[in-house]
């Protein structure tokens, strides 16, 4: 997922010195990007909510790209995560002239580890031992001790591809690859710096590679397919890649095409609306990865740092829900669990399809946005303000 607590108000770095001033965007914001991460995390719960409601009986929508663009909108959050972290490392390279990579470490357990491991803990105790004492049936076929083990590791991906987790704990895999990316990513900014575009762009093809290969031509076991196929490090280089051209050479990436005419502007946003509303234009799954690729970067940039993007994409409801879009990407099947369970205890929806495919979605995302809204609040916030503090 770009990262969903990563800063989306990464100030845009003055020029070094050396630098004409015309070669650097102006000081500022990047606009819009939270409201970014808000939509892609309300794609993820559009897309896990048919799947819980398949799996417990219920009618469920089965056409339409709206209710299944789950994967594609983490691979969206991949990008952006990459976007900001890069562009907030070189920002504090060309600022302080070093990187404080154990300052880094510490904001990034500050954000991440404990709604994290809450969420981990909470789940585990469910399926584990309450979820048979509210009368519901689910086997849980993993050792404790391995599950523990792996999610306190940041392995959550490699348990993901071993067992099935269950929906609670399920979105931990993207949390993990996360970790495990930037683990070895801000030593490497801040030796080779320099080298950053070269190195974004080998870890760019040969982590695509890799997920091709693994998917179709390698005949690999079923368990390994899923883990690489849930290893996009292209995405997050991608992201890199767009940071280090902005920051580096601003003028020349704003000046490409896809940033100055209107018309392809259209035409790229019209594609990529498409692709998560209807998908008119199907696609191998290596050219729509390959597609998607091009279309988060592009759009990354587009939004926060474009001044000839043709609309403002900000806007103060989806900006705020961007500010507690952890909280909806990890607490989300909590929601949908128990307004899953709400209807599958009444019977007044039955007269009414529409009625009942209304009222599920409402109260799963209402009562989803109540959930981060207060874990944000009230737990999150206190971790946070020890990160600003240590920000400045």
């Amino acid at each position: 997922m770009s990262d969903l607590a990563s800063p989306a108000t990464a100030v845009l770095a003055a020029p070094s010195a050396g630098e004409s001033a015309g070669t650097s965007p102006r000081p500022g914001h990047f606009p819009g990007l939270d409201s970014l991460r808000a939509y892609a995390a309300l794609f993820v719960v559009l897309g896990h909510i048919p799947m819980t409601q398949e799996s417990r009986g219920l009618p469920h929508p089965s056409p339409g790209a709206l209710f299944f663009r789950g994967a594609p909108a983490v691979s969206f959050f991949f990008t952006l995560s990459g976007f900001l972290i890069t562009w907030l490392l070189l920002a504090e390279q060309r600022r302080r002239g070093r990187i404080d990579i154990r300052a880094f470490y510490l904001r990034r357990v500050l954000r991440i580890w404990p709604l994290y491991f809450a969420t981990v803990a909470f789940g585990l105790l469910f399926y584990n031992w309450l979820v048979t004492r509210v009368g519901m049936s689910y086997e849980v076929r993993y050792p404790l001790w391995l599950a523990l083990l792996l999610y306190v590791f940041f392995l959550p991906n490699l348990m993901n591809s071993l067992y099935t987790v269950g929906g609670l704990l399920n979105p931990s895999w993207s949390i993990g690859i996360e970790e495990q990316f930037y683990l070895g990513w801000a030593p490497l900014v801040r030796r080779w710096h320099r080298h950053l575009g070269g190195i974004s762009l080998a870890v760019l093809l040969g982590s695509f590679l890799l997920f091709v290969a693994t998917q179709r031509f390698l005949g690999l076991p079923g368990v390994a397919v899923k883990f690489f196929g849930q290893l996009k490090f292209h995405f997050m280089a991608a992201g890199a890649l767009a940071a280090w051209r902005l920051h580096h050479r601003p003028e020349r990436l704003l000046s490409l095409p896809v940033f100055t005419r209107p018309w392809l502007q259209v035409a790229l946003g019209l594609f990529l609306v498409q692709f998560y509303l209807v998908d008119f234009v199907p696609m191998p799954f290596w050219l729509e990865e390959a597609v998607q690729l091009a279309l988060y970067t592009w759009l990354v940039v587009e939004v926060g740092a474009n001044p000839r993007r043709l609309m403002p994409f900000a806007s103060r409801p989806m900006e705020w829900l961007g500010k507690i879009s952890y909280g909806l990407y990890m607490l989300h099947m909590v929601a949908v669990y128990a307004v899953t369970f709400l209807f599958l205890h009444s019977h007044w929806w039955q007269a009414s399809l529409p009625l009942y495919l209304f009222a599920f979605y409402g109260l799963a995302l209402a009562l989803t946005v109540l959930l981060a809204a207060l874990s944000y609040r009230f737990f999150e916030r206190p971790f946070l303000a020890l990160k600003h503090r240590l920000e400045r």
